[in-house]
């Protein structure tokens, strides 16, 4: 991880008291029937990344962000998740269309079976469009309006660090 995201990132983030979190380089990765470019080993607490991703910065730290706020998500308690699920509902109900990622927009479609699933890929996913310091991106479909309420949510939410 760049020093510039890891700065970003230490802002919202606190020492985290467990194992440090391990990258590994692995292909063939998959996301159910999906070929996926990453994925998280919360238990195990590593972080696997495709090998293509070490030829494109930009897009590794987008990734890098997402899959670190899989951890975050786990250790954030019932009630922030309570309220992020809040917010995203509070967008389905007013019709907002787009997403922050991928991983997000296919389970955004799948809605209400996978509402869960949802919940934490928009979470993960506006996470690393917040932190990554990229500023455009095919992926970034979320217009403005929806886009400012998930930044307040999360300027409130990292008021105080995040485990992770």
């Amino acid at each position: 991880m760049t020093n510039s995201i890891w700065g970003r990132l230490r802002s919202v983030l606190s020492q985290s008291n467990s194992e440090p979190i391990r990258i590994v380089w692995t292909s063939g990765l998959r996301d159910g029937s999906r070929d996926a470019v990453a994925g998280s080993d919360i238990r195990g607490r590593v972080i696997h990344l495709h090998p293509r991703l070490r030829r494109d910065s930009k897009e590794r730290d987008r990734i890098l962000v997402h899959e670190i706020f899989h951890f975050v998500w786990v250790r954030l308690g019932n009630p922030k998740r309570a309220a992020w699920k809040s917010v995203i509902a509070a967008e389905l109900r007013r019709g907002a269309r787009g997403e922050l990622g991928w991983s997000s927009e296919w389970r955004k479609g799948e809605r209400p079976v996978r509402t869960n699933s949802y919940a934490c890929e928009a979470f993960c996913d506006t996470a690393a469009w917040l932190y990554a310091g990229i500023e455009s991106h095919e992926e970034f479909t979320l217009p403005k309006r929806w886009c400012d309420g998930r930044r307040a949510f999360f300027a409130a939410l990292t008021r105080e660090p995040l485990r992770y």
